[in-house]
């Protein structure tokens, strides 16, 4: 890759970053940019890869590279293509794998090939960052619901059965009945007595 492709690249990648994902206009609630999404899926998928990856007797093994590659750039061709809820493709053809090529094509023949593979769900690898994807729209559904946004445990419920690896099935619940503040609650309480000094 030469030096006018990588700096084009990370301009293409900050075009990205500012893009926001549509859906959440649906709901009346929430702003979500596309690289704050691919970043939360990229953390989730990493953690699924890290519990498959740590079985005992396991029969299965992921490539953690191949795992955060996908993650960080899976949606990377909305940058181009637009980003489409579910409701927008039912009407519109977007073109992810041309774009995918136009962007790639020369630069980055591998992750070309593995952006590829991912769209085709067809390795343990994709299927793990396809849920990772799923499930970081989760978060953002529970944390609407929290704020009393009625129409996200839908969106939620219905995202929910999109999950299939145990793993994945897993996380899911767990995210649904953990209050999205308690990660700080030590904390919080820490902070409160020693305000109370």
């Amino acid at each position: 890759m030469d030096k006018r492709q990588r700096t084009n690249l990370i301009y293409e990648a900050a075009n990205v970053k500012r893009m926001l994902r549509t859906g959440w206009q649906r709901l009346g609630d929430n702003e979500e940019g596309v690289g704050e999404h691919s970043f939360m899926t990229a953390v989730i998928a990493y953690l699924i890869a890290r519990e498959i990856n740590g079985e005992q007797n396991a029969t299965r093994h992921v490539s953690m590279e191949k795992i955060m590659l996908m993650s960080v750039f899976h949606d990377f061709h909305e940058g181009r293509t637009g980003e489409l809820d579910k409701v927008a493709k039912l009407y519109l053809t977007r073109y992810e794998e041309k774009a995918n090529h136009d962007i790639f094509k020369g630069v980055d023949d591998e992750l070309l090939a593995l952006l590829t593979e991912y769209e085709s769900r067809q390795t343990l690898e994709a299927q793990v960052v396809y849920e990772a994807n799923v499930i970081a729209f989760g978060v953002e559904c529970k944390i609407l619901m929290e704020k009393g946004n009625t129409h996200a445990k839908e969106w939620m419920d219905a995202n929910s059965k999109r999950v299939r690896l145990p793993e994945s099935v897993g996380l899911m619940d767990s995210l649904a009945i953990t209050d999205s503040q308690d990660w700080w609650k030590d904390i919080r309480e820490a902070i409160h007595e020693e305000f109370a000094k």
